[in-house]
């Protein structure tokens, strides 16, 4: 399957935000190299587009047959209106970490491990580190995000 990137038209069976090229020239900006292919990266990208369309964003779809949660209405950023045609420069920020979090084997969507403090084999003993997150999150994934999520304490009416 063939990348096909939403550009704020509807783009009929889009998949993506941002293109191969977009990434790499994200990535070259900010010195961050990878090692595999451009099939592998493809992949990265699918897997991270996997967690950017799980999100529940602001605003409504701006059309209900669109293959993606973007374009949007009434979603507002800095007191401003997106555009129904933009798609903002801050989820394609979120798709570029999101990208880069996947490629370096720390997607938001893989499972949920335990981190270890000490283990003991005779006798069995096992010590959780304190306080320790189960998953390393990434800073600037979550704050490309902030301005474009339904706020988790957000109560709406049925």
């Amino acid at each position: 399957m063939a990348l096909i990137v939403e550009n704020g038209s509807s783009v009929s069976g889009s998949n993506t935000y941002v293109s191969l090229a977009e990434y790499q020239a994200w990535a070259a900006e900010r010195g961050v190299t990878h090692t595999g292919s451009d099939a592998n990266l493809t992949t990265h990208i699918y897997r991270a587009m996997d967690y950017i369309e799980s999100l529940k964003f602001i605003g409504e779809k701006a059309n209900e047959n669109q293959s993606m949660q973007w374009p949007r209405l009434g979603a507002i950023i800095d007191g401003y209106e997106v555009d129904g045609t933009e798609i903002p420069s801050q989820l394609k920020n979120a798709t570029y970490e999101a990208i880069y979090s996947t490629s370096i084997s720390n997607s938001e969507l893989a499972p949920l491990e335990r981190r270890t403090q000490s283990e003991k084999i005779g006798d069995i003993q096992v010590t959780y580190a304190n306080n320790s997150s189960s998953r390393t999150t990434s800073p600037a994934l979550l704050y490309s995000l902030r301005k474009l999520l339904i706020p988790l304490s957000y109560v709406s009416r049925a």
